[in-house]
């Protein structure tokens, strides 16, 4: 089963969220155009994720920062 998230205007920003569980939305962050065609994505501290092209690169942006991928530890025998 696959996560869900949205993606809302507030003012000149997009407000992301992961809302699989709809009863406990969880906050991933904001975007908001910064350059051109580029956006600038915070986390809800207020730290710079990155910059995309995107609101879905920006919703991957702020994932990998909340959850960071795990390490796989040692492969094989």
């Amino acid at each position: 089963m696959g996560r869900s998230y949205s993606a809302a205007r507030s003012d000149e920003e997009v407000v992301i969220q992961d809302v699989t569980d709809i009863t406990h939305p969880l906050p991933l962050g904001r975007a908001a155009p910064c350059e051109d065609t580029l956006w600038s994505v915070r986390t809800p501290r207020g730290l710079l994720a990155g910059r995309t092209d995107g609101t879905l690169q920006a919703v991957a942006a702020l994932r990998g920062v909340s959850w960071p991928p795990r390490d796989p530890g040692p492969q094989g025998g």
